[in-house]
């Protein structure tokens, strides 16, 4: 293409970009207006560069911007071959639809080890020319089954806001004082807020060294996340995926701004420049922005769920970068280990002695006070054979009748405690 022509071109699609992105505006203030709309964006997510572009910030010094940017091209720093990464999803509701049920969060934990393993269903379909860039990731995720001060856990929360507008996308989402709900230690655990976001974003996540510890994290509308009582094209898990990209350094493949999309990138090498987010679309290979075949099947772009399917070999070692280096804990944590249970003994025991039995039945009532047990013993049609009141802690004797021979039950009752033993009778 001459190079008149080639610059005209550029213009024109530089001012397309600009009208689409008043029209983007344009509808998400009818959204923010019509406050049910569904999602229609895919994320918020502020980058390092446009962070440190806009208002300073004490939480994210330029070093700490600059280093994200450089995107070593070290090692990553752990052995393991596989990362767990501990996640505690905080469910803060105003209606009850927004109180999503364990299930579906469920389902959104199998579609990120599906996603940053490589075994989701898309693999296959990977055009050929970015089949050999395929990457998995190695990172696996958990519901934590442990908390921050050692005690048992489903990895879940559930917070009733009075907020009904939408508080997700706001910063009283990660304030318990403010409608929210506190974030535990972000040090060790992957922070998942659940909740309805008034206008058309979707989720939104924090860059490393972009917020304070209170406020980092993820946050994804209850509309998008998971599987199930969700709705297209934003129904597969998929919009977690992308901000968790964004969690572990990742930026949009068209890079921090589409305004010069082709003069700069995402910071990885085997991502090819593009200049269209595919907002809304499910291309067919091979479409162009610029230079190369765009790769709108990366989990980066704002393809619809389904169109998605590939993280790369670079934006794995952007991630693990950004592991190592800025989210450390999350290597050593140990909150997705099994926490071992230490079942109290019961404090009270029906002790039989001699069993099975011929004509005469010997038992105590083993307990730690002195409370009257009401007992009898049935067969196993629950017909009485006897019945009496006896104290604890003291060997009872009952005579059998003669008639009484095969299985029994042996059942004292003291409130709402209740025991019960097997009786054989020859």
């Amino acid at each position: 293409m001459p190079k008149r022509r080639q610059t005209l071109a550029i213009f024109e699609k530089q001012v397309r970009m600009k009208y689409s992105a008043i029209l983007l505006l344009a509808g998400m203030a009818f959204f923010s207006a019509t406050l049910e709309a569904q999602p229609s964006r895919r994320c918020l997510s502020l980058s390092p560069s446009s962070y440190m572009q806009g208002a300073a910030s004490k939480n994210a010094p330029a070093s700490v911007a600059d280093s994200l940017h450089a995107g070593s091209t070290a090692s990553p720093l752990s052995t393991r071959a596989v990362v767990k990464i501990p996640v505690v999803v905080h469910v803060v509701w105003n209606k009850t639809e927004e109180n999503i049920s364990d299930e579906q969060i469920f389902s959104q934990i199998e579609v990120l080890n599906r996603d940053f393993r490589a075994t989701n269903l898309e693999i296959p379909d990977i055009p050929a020319i970015f089949q050999n860039r395929i990457a998995d990731v190695e990172f696996e995720f958990c519901l934590a089954s442990v908390t921050p001060d050692g005690q048992p856990t489903s990895g879940i929360t559930r917070t009733f806001t009075n907020n009904s507008v939408g508080i997700g996308g706001t910063k009283a989402i990660h304030y318990t004082n403010l409608g929210g709900k506190d974030a535990w230690d972000a040090m060790h655990y992957l922070n998942i807020w659940v909740a309805k976001f008034a206008g058309g974003v979707g989720g939104v996540a924090t860059f490393p060294g972009t917020s304070s510890p209170a406020e980092d994290g993820v946050q994804i509308d209850y509309r998008q996340f998971g599987t199930f009582n969700v709705q297209p094209p934003y129904h597969l898990g998929r919009t977690c995926t992308h901000e968790i990209g964004h969690y572990f350094n990742l930026e949009h493949v068209w890079g921090p701004n589409l305004d010069s999309c082709c003069e700069e990138d995402d910071f990885v090498a085997d991502t090819p420049n593009a200049c269209e987010s595919y907002l809304h679309q499910c291309p067919v290979h091979p479409v162009f922005s610029c230079a190369e075949p765009d790769m709108f099947m990366n989990f980066m772009f704002y393809t619809d769920d389904a169109c998605m399917g590939m993280f790369t070999k670079g934006q794995k070692m952007r991630m693990w970068d950004a592991l190592s280096q800025y989210r450390p804990g999350l290597l050593n944590s140990t909150a997705c280990e099994m926490v071992p249970t230490v079942e109290e003994p019961p404090s009270e025991t029906l002790s039989l002695y001699g069993n099975p039995v011929q004509d005469r039945l010997l038992f105590e009532i083993k307990s730690k006070d002195s409370a009257v047990w009401k007992v009898q013993l049935s067969d196993l049609l629950g017909r009485r054979i006897f019945y009496l009141t006896c104290p604890a802690n003291l060997v009872q004797s009952a005579e059998l009748p003669s008639s009484a021979a095969g299985v029994f039950f042996l059942e004292a009752v003291a409130g709402d405690r209740r025991i019960v033993a097997k009786v054989a009778v020859f």
